[in-house]
């Protein structure tokens, strides 16, 4: 469900949280603090940000094609 800590020290390079949280802000990542202050990541976030997996983004442009009359 939520990145690991070594993998958001993996993801951001950064040990500390605030220097993590900064990385994770000034890039426009979504994250919440935990009551222990440790930062939470969604994985699909992650997976969704780089690129992994997940369904195949829709084209912002109709598709034309679909139009054509035969």
């Amino acid at each position: 469900m939520f990145l690991t800590e070594a993998e958001l020290r993996e993801l951001t390079e950064l040990e500390q949280p605030e220097a993590q949280r900064r990385w994770l802000s000034s890039r426009g990542w979504p994250f919440e603090v935990s009551a222990k202050g440790r930062n939470r990541v969604l994985r699909s976030t992650m997976e969704r940000k780089m690129g992994l997996g997940g369904a195949p983004k829709k084209s912002a442009e109709p598709d034309f094609a679909a139009l054509k009359v035969s």
